[in-house]
Formats: structure tokens, C-alpha cells, sequence
């Protein structure tokens, strides 16, 4: 590990804890802030303390008398969209050696109570959204729909749906920039169970400079083109919540599901108990369920609740008893 005159990144997503999850842009696996002391006698943790506590940058010079030299410590903090610090961006450098920019991290939160994730500027900006575009929540859909290949959303989805405090997840995701290249984010999180916190608290790193994005599979850039074929689209729900989490791959034209105050608000709140039903239905009969449910659809100059039949599927990962697939027609004309 390249220790001196890189930027590292500690993760501080639980008050009182830190762990480091990245140096130069390569991923560690959460070690010890010990590990960037430059030397015995010189600690990182109590500086990265002091940035956390603050919520502001920290320069110093640090004397190693069992060393004899001195050395340029710089902190950063990442704050997250409550002014909470999710992580630091660590400098350990000579005294003088040039300092290169800090590297590109924004902190994010999934708010399970509210169904959305909450986002700072620099995570809008991340992905080529313009300052003054920016919008400070969005729907986990909404979210997940900027990946082009992302594999671990199963995970992602059992550690924000069923929250243990400190239970760590990490993954890469390729994300599409507004410029048009494919970038690789790697993520982190971990639950939170604490007041109004429940949910996950989350990191976001570019990392591409140093591990290129993985791209979809031929399989599943075909996935699209045998939807449209049927005139279907695939949502994901999380069934007690009636949460849209995703689509596979992409969203009909006609549904409202950008921009709504909760990724529960796809579904009208009366229709979305068909999805606990179906989870009754399939303890013994794992057929698909048809039924009728008003979906928000796209309306000009207010909302309007589109009565659509649907046909839900079990999910078949290792949250079959939590999520549900609904495919959903693509178009209003088109039969189910």
C-alpha cells in the first residue's frame, strides 16, 4: 500500500467509528486508521476525530521524534445531506512535496422511514448534473437507475430494507455520466438504527481512474430488447413498503415515477397491499398473481391514478419473502 502523498478515504459512517476504505482510489478492505501513521508516534485517528467533529478541514505538520522528520497531514471531510461527516479524504505527505486535488467522494442516506435517499450537491454532481439541477432526494429507483451494470443490488436492498446498526455493504457500480462515458463508483455503507436514522448512510468514490467500469453483459443488453418485444417492463417492490426499488430495466413511458415525494407514491397506498397478498399467495402456491392496481401516471397539470393490470412474480433471490416483480405493460394499449 502506497502510504505517503496520496489521498486515502476513511469511511466515519457510524458516530464514534472509522475504518480505511480507500487509498489512491484503490479499495481496502475497512482496515485500521493506525495503518496511515507515518510513523509510531504520529496518530491519524485523533486528527480524523477532530475532522468529524468539526465538520471542518484540518493542516498540520506532524513531528515524529522517533523518526526524526516532520510530515504535511491534511483532512477533508465528506459531509453527507444532514451535515453529518460520512468519511475523510486523509492527506500523509512531505512537508515539501506538492498535494494533488482531493479525490471525487459524496456521502448519500437511505431514509427507509421516507422511502427516498437524500443526496448533497456533490453527489448530484457526480454524474454530470449541473448545480442548478440539483435535487436533494430522490427515489431508491430513481437512484439505482443510473447504473448500467450494477450486480449487487440484491444486497444493497436486504441491508436497507432490513437495517442492522454498523452492518457494513460495499460494491462497485458502473454509472452513466451525463457526458456519456460509463464511470466506476465504488460504494459503501452501513446500517443505521439510531433515532431518526434508520436506514443505511452511504459513500460514493470514482474510482475509475484506477479499476475500469465493468460493462453489461451481452445477456443483459438483450434483457431490453425481449421486454419491449413482449410490451412489458419488470418493476421491483419491496413488499411491505410498497417501495419501487428498481426496474429492469427501464420504466414505461408513461408512468410518474421521477421526481415524486416517495418511492412508496408509484403505487396508489389502497392497491399496495396486493403485494403482502401475493407473498401469502406464494407460502404455497408459487403462481403469478394478476390483479389491478392505480400506478402514478404522467399527467399535465396534476396527478393523475391510472387503473393498469399487472402480473406479479415471485422474486427469485434470497429476499423472495421481502421483494416482488410486477410486470408492467409498457404502454397504455398494450394487453396483460
Amino acid at each position: 500500500m502506497e502510504l505517503l502523498n496520496t489521498w486515502h478515504l476513511v469511511e466515519t459512517l457510524i458516530p464514534g467509528e472509522m475504518t480505511v476504505v480507500s487509498s489512491g482510489g484503490k479499495t481496502r478492505e475497512w482496515s485500521s486508521v493506525e495503518r496511515l501513521s507515518p510513523a509510531p508516534d504520529i496518530s491519524i485517528r485523533g486528527l480524523v476525530r477532530i475532522t468529524t467533529e468539526t465538520g471542518a478541514s484540518q493542516e498540520v505538520t506532524g513531528v515524529s521524534k522517533r523518526k526524526q522528520r516532520e510530515y504535511f497531514l491534511h483532512t477533508i471531510p465528506v459531509l453527507g445531506p444532514s451535515g453529518e461527516v460520512h468519511g475523510v479524504q486523509v492527506w500523509v505527505g512531505d512537508t515539501d512535496g506538492p498535494t494533488t486535488p482531493p479525490r471525487t467522494v459524496s456521502g448519500i442516506a437511505w431514509h427507509l422511514t421516507r422511502s427516498v435517499i437524500t443526496q448533497t450537491l456533490e453527489a448530484s454532481m457526480m454524474s454530470g448534473v449541473h448545480p442548478e439541477d440539483h435535487v436533494p432526494q430522490r427515489t431508491p429507483a430513481e437512484y439505482t437507475a443510473k447504473a448500467v451494470k450494477f450486480d449487487d443490488a440484491e444486497n444493497l436492498f436486504a441491508a436497507a430494507l432490513m437495517p442492522e446498526h454498523g452492518r457494513r455493504w460495499d460494491a462497485p457500480m458502473s454509472v452513466l455520466h451525463a457526458d456519456g462515458r460509463v464511470m466506476n463508483w465504488h460504494c459503501w455503507a452501513r446500517g443505521r438504527t439510531d433515532g431518526d436514522n434508520l436506514g443505511l448512510r452511504l459513500l460514493w468514490h470514482d474510482v475509475t481512474d484506477t479499476v475500469p467500469p465493468a460493462m453489461p453483459t451481452l445477456k443483459e443488453l438483450g434483457l431490453p430488447s425481449a421486454l419491449e418485444s413482449a410490451k412489458t417492463c419488470v418493476a421491483v417492490f419491496d413488499a411491505l413498503t410498497g417501495t419501487l426499488t428498481m426496474w429492469l430495466p427501464e420504466a414505461p413511458s408513461w408512468v410518474q415515477w421521477r421526481d415524486v415525494p416517495s418511492g412508496r407514491d408509484i403505487i396508489h397506498a389502497d392497491d399496495r397491499i396486493c403485494f403482502v397478498q401475493a407473498l401469502r399467495k406464494w407460502g404455497h402456491d408459487t403462481g403469478p398473481v394478476m390483479t389491478t392496481v392505480r400506478m402514478r401516471a404522467l399527467a399535465e397539470g396534476g396527478l393523475r391514478w391510472q387503473p393498469v393490470s399487472i402480473e406479479l412474480r415471485q422474486y427469485p433471490g434470497q429476499l423472495s419473502d421481502r421483494l416482488v416483480l410486477a410486470v408492467v405493460p409498457s404502454d397504455l394499449q398494450a394487453p396483460r
